[in-house]
């Protein structure tokens, strides 16, 4: 198994992330059973592949970024889906016009190109449709809490 370089586990100390967590954030129980590339990439072909070996990774800055927009996208999303629960419990129209004005920030924010958006309960979450297809995509499962790109229907 690979092990992290030295140039990618300061870039994880430095974002605030340890060897294991990133690992885990891909999939390993720990870092011990990393299979990405030594550089940080998810990829284990990356050197080579998306960088010379004298170059410095693009891909792990890029996916610490992306890290960070989904913790966002996570906090940004709760209260919303709050919002959502509040106004299916007290069944008045503000509540619902309050949750319809909050997810279509979130969406507008998180989801650029989404021509339909809804909080739905089946799956529990914030899903959208695209442009590009006829896909409905979860975006928010509120279940798992937690930041998803998953197909719900063709």
């Amino acid at each position: 198994m690979t092990r992290l370089n030295y140039a990618a586990r300061e870039t994880l100390q430095l974002a605030g992330l340890t060897s294991r967590q990133w690992a885990q954030r891909h999939g390993y129980a720990s870092a011990a059973e990393w299979r990405g590339d030594e550089c940080g990439c998810p990829d284990d072909r990356c050197i080579g592949y998306h960088h010379d070996a004298e170059e410095e990774c693009g891909c792990l800055p890029a996916l610490i970024n992306e890290l960070r927009r989904d913790e966002r996208k996570l906090a940004d999303a709760r209260p919303v889906w709050a919002a959502h629960v509040r106004a299916t419990e007290s069944g008045t129209p503000e509540d619902r016009a309050a949750a319809e004005l909050l997810v279509a920030a979130w969406v507008e924010e998180y989801a650029a190109g989404a021509t339909w958006h809804a909080l739905s309960d089946s799956p529990r979450g914030i899903v959208y449709r695209n442009q590009w297809n006829d896909s409905t995509w979860l975006l928010y499962d509120a279940d798992r809490d937690s930041i998803e790109t998953a197909e719900v229907t063709r």
